[in-house]
C-alpha cells in the first residue's frame, strides 16, 4: 500500500483533496450545472404530480366532506343492521355541526363506541346548508335528528353542504337500503 506522502509526491500537492486514501481530482469534485439542472427538473416534475392531489383548497375540502359524510351514513346503516344498535345523525343546518350519536336505552344520545363514528365528517369551513326531507320540507336552520335503525334511514334525505366560498355538494340518502349518492353542485332530484 503506498504511503500517503508517496501519493502526494507522485501526483502533486494540489491535484487531490479530501483524503489521500480516496483521491479526488479538483476537476471532478462537486456537481456540474447540468447535473443540478436535471435534479431540479426531476423535483419540479414530482411536485407537479403531487400538488394537485393535496387537499388544500376549500373546494377539495367540500368534496372530501361530502364523500366522508356519505361513507359515514352508509357505515352507520351497516353498523345498525349488524350490531342491532340504533344511531342518529345530529345536524344543525346553517352551521358546521354534524355529529353521530348512539341511541341509548333511554332514547337519548351518547358518544358512539365505534371509533369510526366518533370522527367529524365535515372539514373546517364546510357547513350543512340545508336538509330536505319530504315529510318536513326544506330545513335551513334549527336542529335535526336523522334516526338510523336496523332498517336504515326512515325517509329519503337530501343534505346540501356549502363551502365558505359558496360552492355546493349534495348527498342523497335513500331509505331501507343503505344507498347514498353524492353529487357536485346543488341538486334537488336524484339523477
Amino acid at each position: 500500500m503506498p504511503d500517503s506522502q508517496d501519493v502526494i509526491r507522485e501526483h502533486g500537492q494540489n491535484d487531490f483533496t479530501v483524503s489521500p486514501f480516496f483521491p479526488v481530482s479538483r476537476s471532478s469534485a462537486g456537481f456540474t450545472l447540468i447535473e443540478i439542472a436535471v435534479v431540479v427538473a426531476i423535483i419540479g416534475m414530482v411536485m407537479l404530480m403531487v400538488l394537485p392531489h393535496l387537499p388544500s383548497s376549500e373546494l377539495e375540502n367540500l368534496k372530501i366532506s361530502a364523500r366522508t359524510l356519505a361513507s359515514t351514513l352508509r357505515y352507520m346503516q351497516e353498523r345498525a343492521a349488524t350490531s342491532g344498535k340504533n344511531y342518529y345523525l345530529y345536524l344543525e343546518p346553517g352551521t358546521e355541526i354534524a355529529k353521530i350519536f348512539e341511541i341509548g336505552a333511554d332514547g337519548g344520545g351518547k358518544e358512539p363506541t365505534d371509533p369510526l363514528l366518533q370522527r367529524s365528517a365535515l372539514k373546517e369551513g364546510v357547513q350543512v346548508a340545508d336538509v330536505v326531507i319530504p315529510r318536513l320540507g326544506k330545513v335551513k336552520d334549527g336542529q335535526l335528528r336523522l334516526d338510523v335503525g336496523i332498517g336504515g334511514l326512515r325517509d329519503f334525505v337530501t343534505i346540501h353542504l356549502r363551502s365558505s366560498g359558496g360552492q355546493f355538494w349534495t348527498l342523497m340518502a335513500f331509505p331501507s337500503g343503505g344507498k347514498v349518492k353524492v353529487y357536485e353542485g346543488y341538486q334537488e332530484e336524484p339523477q
